[in-house]
């Protein structure tokens, strides 16, 4: 009994020990196999002005309208997080760009819709909207945004909740602005388009520092120091092998880098959106996601305003 024992225990023991000497001598040292090689300028800008990138996906760019550019780039992230960032360029020296607040049905009144449609009640012969994003906070209940809100001249909303909240203008003389509410007073009176945000990432050049590391899909602007430039960047998340989203730190920093003096945090989260317009002509199908909404399985959220992006 005991010998058959011994003679069981040793043929079933041996092959595992076989085995395992020989997984240990064939074992292959797996190593990162990064590529990094910007092409579109946004990339190049990012790359060289952060520590943020180190391996490209996808690295694409295409001109919507004379003085408006849009980038998507896919990368992995310095902390090894998958990324996924749209942006626009808007250049408003362009005589025939404009950027134009949007909000449901094109009215005065607080509401909530999806920015594609908001798109669709601005969008005109000779006003021809080429894309968008979302813009303030707001209750999701009324629709009522969180900041200031101009429409064409129109002071809609002229109060805030707290001194959180900041706004992205577009001033009277052409010229796009972005403040703090210690802004407010003083430019007031030219506001001809505005929508509110909410955290300061980056002010007169400098990034702000941010305590709030969480990494969540984000919308984000910031304009150049003479106004001339805006710069739009919609990054997705809550889905980690896609992408992951981006702390504020990391938003300051890819702003900056893209060129912007000043630059504030919008909506975020579902709210997040990037769109384009895929024709010309007025067909029903005309605006585009670009982006993957993160709470509706891709859908679009209904928010309360947006920025548009026009050809006059």
């Amino acid at each position: 009994m005991n010998t058959f024992r011994k003679l069981y225990l040793a043929l079933f023991i041996l092959p595992f020990v076989v085995v395992s000497c020989s997984n240990k001598e064939e074992f292959i040292e797996v190593k990162d196999n990064y590529i990094f090689n910007p092409k579109t300028e946004v990339a190049k800008k990012i790359a060289n002005g952060t520590n943020l990138m180190v391996h490209l996906k996808q690295d694409t760019s295409y001109v919507i309208q004379d003085g408006l550019v849009a980038s998507e780039v896919a990368y992995i992230s310095n902390t090894g997080h998958a990324m996924k960032i749209f942006t626009f360029e808007i250049d408003l020296n362009k005589p025939n760009i404009a950027i134009e607040v949007s909000t449901p049905n094109n009215s005065p009144k607080f509401a909530m819709q999806g920015m594609t449609k908001q798109a669709l009640y601005e969008d005109a012969e000779g006003h021809q909207v080429w894309a968008g994003i979302n813009a303030d906070f707001f209750n999701m209940t009324t629709g009522a945004p969180q900041g200031i809100l101009y429409k064409e001249g129109l002071p809609i909303k002229t109060t805030v909740t707290d001194g959180i909240n900041t706004f992205f203008a577009i001033l009277k003389n052409g010229k796009a602005f972005v403040g703090e509410q210690s802004d407010y007073e003083d430019v007031k009176s030219s506001i001809y388009e505005a929508v509110g945000g909410r955290v300061t990432l980056v002010s007169n050049g400098v990034l702000v520092t941010q305590t709030d590391a969480r990494l969540e899909p984000r919308t984000a602007i910031g304009v150049s120091q003479d106004g001339s430039k805006v710069y739009m960047l919609v990054v997705d998340g809550r889905r980690f092998h896609y992408s992951n989203g981006m702390n504020y730190e990391a938003l300051g920093k890819a702003l900056k880098a893209m060129g912007a003096y000043d630059a504030i945090n919008l909506d975020g989260g579902g709210s997040s959106t990037f769109f384009i317009r895929n024709t010309p002509d007025f067909t029903d199908n005309r605006f585009v996601l670009r982006n993957w909404p993160s709470d509706n399985g891709g859908m679009e959220r209904a928010v309360a305003n947006g920025i548009l992006i026009l050809k006059k």
